[in-house]
């Protein structure tokens, strides 16, 4: 009897470490947004000849989820201009689980999965981003997940703070902050150095200044619709089956 208790302990302590030692490994990867959240940003810089000029002129911008569909998260962007005209952006969906995007509406090819990724994840786990740099292909980790008074109340977040640098090419630099819950993205920090000749610097930033984190509500008239389908429906089978027994009953 003893041995077996031995051996049940030592088993609990070898699957407690485990857990310490590799927190992100258990991660689950699900969509922790609903059709219809949204995040507002402003305070949109852009430098640099790949990035967007126009979002130095851009009043605000608004990302919106319009499909939930498995681990894929289906978002559509739009902006308002400082000159007053609205831009209808473009849809791009992300695989939460695999980090795989698909932004072919864009003809710009610019964004990557930035805007989402899965919900509730903790400190050091893979948050499936991907950075394609010169050296190769880099997993992104959340470096700490801590609690912050932002956008009007204290929000668990999930903070991607990288940077790379190859001496005497380029220094890059990643910082993103997230929604723990929902996996929406509050603020982007993104730039690059080009230290060859001739040297460029690309930056690219934007922060959340309002959220909604309530899916759309029920249409209602659908099931209004659906129930009025259903009584027509209904009403037709009454009939016929009348008209039908008043034919049995008549005399021949």
């Amino acid at each position: 009897m003893q041995g077996k208790l031995k051996k049940f302990v030592v088993a609990l302590i070898c699957a407690s470490l485990v857990i310490l030692v590799a927190p992100g490994e258990a991660a689950e990867y699900s969509p922790g947004v609903q059709v219809g959240y949204w995040v507002e940003y402003r305070n949109l810089v852009s430098g640099g000849p790949f990035n967007p000029q126009d979002f130095n002129t851009t009043k605000w911008m608004k990302m919106e989820v319009t499909s939930v569909v498995g681990k894929r998260v289906t978002v559509h962007t739009s902006r308002m201009l400082e000159n007053g005209s609205f831009q209808d952006g473009y849809d791009y969906v992300f695989d939460v689980e695999t980090g795989e995007t698909d932004r072919s509406t864009d003809p710009s090819s610019l964004w990557s999965n930035y805007f989402i990724i899965a919900g509730n994840l903790t400190e050091n786990s893979d948050t499936r981003l991907k950075l394609r740099l010169s050296l190769g292909a880099f997993p992104m980790l959340v470096n700490e997940t801590e609690t912050r008074d932002l956008l009007g109340t204290n929000r668990s977040v999930n903070v991607v703070n990288y940077s790379e640098s190859l001496e005497p090419y380029y220094g890059y630099k990643f910082y993103a902050m997230y929604d723990q819950a929902t996996g929406m993205l509050l603020e982007l920090n993104v730039s690059t150095v080009s230290k060859t000749t001739p040297t460029s610097n690309e930056v690219i930033s934007f922060s959340a200044v309002d959220i909604n984190a309530k899916p759309r509500p029920f249409d209602y008239a659908l099931i209004y619709t659906g129930v009025a389908i259903a009584a027509f429906i209904l009403g037709a089978i009454a009939l016929l089956a009348l008209r039908k027994k008043k034919r049995t009953e008549s005399p021949c």
